[in-house]
């Protein structure tokens, strides 16, 4: 196979995307969950020490951004499927427990 054959399979595969920029969005989302789960683990660490209590709201923003990216890499991605579902299954009910925790149903 001729190198312009390749060039032109690999951009009917990925629709003519830039498949560098992808990689650096899809790296760039996963730093930033992981600054995003950082700091609000600073501030509840910080919520706890100080007796100030803890803020469900904003720890409910955490657990559903991680609720929707393993549910959608469960979708997406065949491999580790079963263990994707379970973990998007586990911090979706962590979600609705600090939804319900916020409201004071629970």
């Amino acid at each position: 196979m001729k190198k312009e054959e390749i060039l032109e399979a690999s951009k009917r595969e990925n629709k003519n995307k830039d498949v560098y920029a992808l990689e650096i969005e899809t790296k760039g989302a996963t730093y930033a969950g992981l600054a995003m789960i950082i700091l609000a683990a600073i501030y509840f660490t910080y919520e706890i020490l100080t007796g100030k209590g803890t803020n469900p709201a904003l720890y409910s923003i955490i657990t559903i951004y991680n609720a929707f990216l393993y549910g959608y890499k469960a979708i997406k991605v065949t491999k580790y499927r079963k263990t994707n579902i379970f973990t998007s299954i586990i911090w979706g009910l962590l979600t609705i427990t600090l939804i319900l925790s916020y409201f004071k149903v629970i």
